[in-house]
């Protein structure tokens, strides 16, 4: 019966009009028409030298750029299976800034609109703060506290892995400590390779531009790997489907399974509960930006205790559960691939990157990622999680912040996970840079 529906389908495919096959067409989510007369627009652009940073031209711009890019690295076979959308829309770009392949008007325009808007930030928030209020409340702090275990063993496997590797290669061990080991598993940029650079200048009164310009490298080494292992971990959960939650984090938990954002669709008959849940997910950075700057903490780990407190005290509405829902799941489908764009022009260094690129660095950082997502999936059915996404959440660890673990869950297809994703990212990398500045200070 499922043949004949799907023969018939295809048949009547055939039997349409070639306008109507054109027009049913999609660029990711952009039907063909569409995106041909956005890409005239943004063509029309650049030839007259003016390219507008508003939302809505820049909205435009980013789709016609992200969109194919992301098309292709779903369709070609092998880059596929390693997160090709997310490699392609971030790397790609930044090469075409370095050689100078990408039109300056639009380089610019890109850049100040990705500073002024603040987007990376809107996005984490959606996801982040939209999938914690979507989920169980049970389940939430189920994911939340059963990854910190795991989370240090993997980390000190990958420390001794990394350090057996560098030493192999002949590197001085207090410089693989702290300038290769620790800046990969930091946290990323901001709250990471930063925090680093400032102390170990203060400690050795050096000069902090210097010591950031050789960690940045480091981390975002550290990011391609992760993105390129969760590219692979998706392709074996697809491959071997009983090593896979499909963004389940936990096995056997009815909950979880039953009220994952990625596995309920409740249809809204109010679209006021979308826009209220909105209005209360960035109303919540905002309350997490004034209190970073009374407590000296970073907002995102402040808002992630914040969303998790008033999650698990119950002080979310049901309605404003299902808002945060369709908030989450409208910023994953719609956005991932332009904010990838964005910050493959902004924010991601290719000269440095290139530069820093040797077969012991490049091996260290490697063997180091892989043993943090391969501790994870050999621990993942000890402590009653699906290996595939265990895995993941161990690997964004390695990831260069927020904007690494949109590109790592991205690449493996999980970004339902994101809220465990910080936990390892910035509740990891937090005291990773601290206990390794107490180490740095005592050696020096």
């Amino acid at each position: 019966m499922l043949k004949n529906k799907t023969h018939l389908k295809e048949t009547s495919l055939e039997m349409m009009p070639f306008w109507r096959r054109v027009a049913n067409f999609r660029v990711v989510i952009m039907p063909l028409p569409v995106f041909l007369i956005a890409a005239i627009c943004m063509v029309v652009f650049i030839i007259r030298g003016v390219i507008s940073s508003d939302l809505c031209i820049m909205a435009v711009v980013l789709a016609v750029c992200s969109y194919p890019l992301a098309e292709i690295g779903h369709r070609v076979p092998g880059l596929r299976s390693i997160g090709g959308a997310v490699i392609l829309n971030t790397f790609l770009p930044s090469a075409m800034v370095f050689y100078g392949l990408l039109p300056h008007t639009l380089e610019k325009a890109i850049g100040v609109f990705y500073k002024q808007s603040n987007f990376l930030y809107l996005f984490v928030t959606a996801v982040v703060v939209g999938s914690i209020f979507a989920m169980d409340r049970k389940t939430l702090l189920a994911n939340m506290l059963k990854i910190l275990t795991p989370l240090a063993i993997a980390s000190v496997a990958a420390g001794v892995v990394g350090m057996i590797v560098g030493l192999a290669f002949g590197m001085d061990a207090r410089h693989v400590l702290f300038f290769i080991l620790v800046p990969t598993m930091a946290g990323g940029v901001g709250e990471g390779a930063v925090p680093l650079a400032i102390g170990y200048a203060a400690i050795t009164h050096g000069s902090e531009s210097d010591i950031i310009g050789g960690l940045l490298p480091i981390v975002a080494m550290a990011n391609i790997c992760a993105v390129v292992i969760a590219g692979l971990l998706n392709s074996i959960g697809e491959r071997r489907p009983t090593l896979s939650g499909n963004g389940q984090l936990l096995i056997a938990n009815f909950e979880n399974q039953a009220l994952d954002p990625d596995h309920r669709a409740m249809l809204l008959s109010d679209p006021a509960r979308v826009a209220t849940s909105g209005l209360a997910l960035v109303t919540l950075y905002a309350v997490s930006s004034a209190l970073d700057h009374v407590l000296k903490f970073p907002a995102p780990l402040i808002m992630l205790f914040l969303a998790v407190v008033l999650k698990v005290a119950k002080l979310i509405p049901s309605g404003m559960e299902q808002g945060a829902h369709w908030v989450y799941r409208f910023f994953a489908t719609a956005c991932t691939y332009p904010l990838m764009f964005c910050i493959g022009v902004v924010l991601t260094p290719w000269k440095p990157l290139v530069a820093a690129v040797s077969p012991a660095i490049c091996a260290t950082v490697a063997c180091t990622v892989v043993t943090l997502a391969g501790a994870g999936f050999a621990m993942a059915r000890y402590f009653r999680m699906y290996p595939v996404e265990a895995s993941m959440i161990m690997t964004c660890h390695a990831s260069s912040g927020g904007a690494g673990d949109i590109a790592i869950l991205s690449a493996g297809q999980r970004l339902s996970l994101m809220a465990s994703a910080q936990v390892s990212t910035k509740i990891g990398g937090f005291v990773t840079v601290t206990l390794a500045l107490l180490a740095f200070s005592r050696l020096n």
